[in-house]
């Protein structure tokens, strides 16, 4: 199994799926890790590897980080007003 192709073949065939069929089968996983030997060991942990990396996968750790982010920057604003304000309230912060 030419593990990047296959998987991205079998994804893009389950995105032709019709809207009440399950979207992603159970059947479906990544490549298997083979440990007969260090070489065959280490390829089949790459080709793994290499198919974790699809664009839902992408897209979703970088809309997490961009909420980590907001969430950050809320924090930091609001910590910053209180405090520009003579406001002491430890326990809103925790809040925000």
């Amino acid at each position: 199994m030419d593990s990047k192709r296959d998987f991205a073949d079998d994804a893009a065939s389950l995105a032709q799926s019709s809207p009440g069929e399950e979207a992603w089968p159970r059947d479906l996983v990544r490549p298997p890790i083979d440990y007969s030997s260090f070489d065959t060991f280490t390829h089949t942990v790459w080709a793994r590897w290499r198919s974790l990396w699809t664009k839902r996968f992408i897209f979703s750790l970088v809309a997490g980080q961009v909420v980590s982010l907001c969430i950050t920057v809320t924090t930091n604003v609001t910590t910053t007003e209180l405090v520009s304000r003579n406001w002491s309230l430890p326990t809103t912060h925790t809040w925000i």
